[in-house]
């Protein structure tokens, strides 16, 4: 068996070295496009998450049960981009007037 294809491997040898090395560089060019195209469509998804307005907001309740008391089914969506009832949260500590009273 190993007789007959003997012929066709001396053919063939002197063709194996440039399509290896062609093959292996057709390999290694791929896995550098792959890795191009995938660090491209991370970096678009994670500029389009970060236009998502909800952490921002006064409405947002950061509770994952409610997470929005306007629009809880869109908030932290897609969909919340360009939401219209959007308020930006004016301070972070919301100051309430205390009142001490001292026994005498």
């Amino acid at each position: 068996m190993f007789q007959l294809l003997q012929p066709l491997v001396h053919a063939i040898q002197p063709l194996l070295v440039p399509l290896c090395f062609l093959s292996a560089w057709f390999i290694v060019v791929l896995v550098g496009w792959s890795a191009w195209t995938a660090t491209r469509d991370t970096v678009a998804r994670g500029r389009q998450m970060h236009r998502i307005p909800c952490a921002n907001c006064q409405f947002f309740t950061r509770d994952y049960h409610l997470k929005c008391t306007v629009r809880p089914s869109t908030a932290l969506t897609e969909e919340a981009i360009g939401c219209p009832d959007y308020e930006p949260v004016t301070s972070a500590y919301t100051s309430k007037p205390q009142t001490y009273s001292r026994m005498q």
